[in-house]
């Protein structure tokens, strides 16, 4: 099956890995432009690798280097989206961080660090730009997540609890025709889900 995005635009936020570069340039390859972002603010090289990338296959695109739990940058990322590329019509979140420290051992900070990048973040993601696709008659936000075997309690109770904010979030958002959803973190999967 062919998937075109031709005269689209997506979002796509992660850390610079081999599934944030497939979903960006595959997303790229099917004809959308791309706004790209990082998770971390350090993450300037992988992101940049993967705009290279977008940009041999011919698409519009942009970088923003940010820390994606910093409600200003989430904020200010989703704006510059409508600004430089005149819309957008989906936000994929391709990131989550996976962790397996036993439950004994698993520190205050660390939980709250777990907690921070695999359900603060995405939040954000999904606040600011829901507000606009509200605005603009409708969009799509994915959040691709995975759940490796081997993930501690943290990791799994942060996993369960974006589920229920994308339930919660979908249905706030059904009239506005705003579709929030968790899915498996394959390109393929976020790809169809696209369309």
């Amino acid at each position: 099956m062919t998937i075109d995005l031709s005269k689209r635009v997506i979002a796509v936020i992660g850390n610079g890995d081999d599934f944030h570069r497939a979903v960006a340039v595959q997303c790229a390859e099917a004809g959308a432009d791309i706004a790209l972002a990082t998770v971390h603010s350090t993450e300037e090289f992988a992101v940049n690798s993967i705009a290279n990338e977008i940009w041999s296959v011919g698409r519009e695109h942009f970088v923003r280097l940010m820390d994606a739990a910093e409600p200003t940058d989430i904020t200010a990322f989703a704006d510059e989206c409508w600004d430089r590329l005149g819309r957008c019509d989906a936000l994929v979140w391709a990131y989550s961080k996976p962790t397996s420290i036993p439950i004994e051992e698993l520190a205050m900070h660390e939980w709250q660090d777990i907690f921070r990048e695999n359900l603060d973040a995405p939040y954000l993601a999904a606040q600011a730009f829901g507000r606009l696709f509200e605005r603009s008659g409708g969009g799509i936000v994915l959040f691709a997540m995975s759940e490796p075997p081997g993930t501690d309690p943290a990791y799994r109770a942060s996993h369960a609890a974006l589920h229920s904010l994308a339930a919660d979030l979908n249905a706030r958002w059904a009239d506005h025709s705003v579709t929030v959803a968790v899915v498996d973190a394959t390109a393929d999967i976020v790809l169809g889900s696209l369309t």
